[in-house]
């Protein structure tokens, strides 16, 4: 008993058609990567949140400053080069 170009075998006694097997790892691929960029999400929030707070409480020592939006600025334009 041959099987078509369309089944895979599976287990000995089970079949699969390429469609479905295409749509199953698709969704697998999918899943994984909307779970890799919401981590990577995350990790960003906590990596600003973090950067905020070392400038708050080392920088400005918990003050508000004039100052501090300069600080900002300064900071970033050096980060970008």
């Amino acid at each position: 008993m041959g099987k078509s170009k369309q089944e895979l075998v599976v287990n000995s006694d089970k079949y699969i058609d390429e469609s479905t097997l295409f749509d199953s790892v698709s969704a697998i691929i999918e899943n994984r990567k909307f779970r890799a960029q919401a981590q990577a999400n995350q990790e960003s929030i906590i990596m600003f949140w973090e950067i905020g707070k070392y400038i708050s409480s080392v920088l400005l020592g918990g003050e508000r400053a004039g100052y501090g939006k300069q600080i900002v600025v300064s900071l970033a334009q050096q980060l970008i080069n």
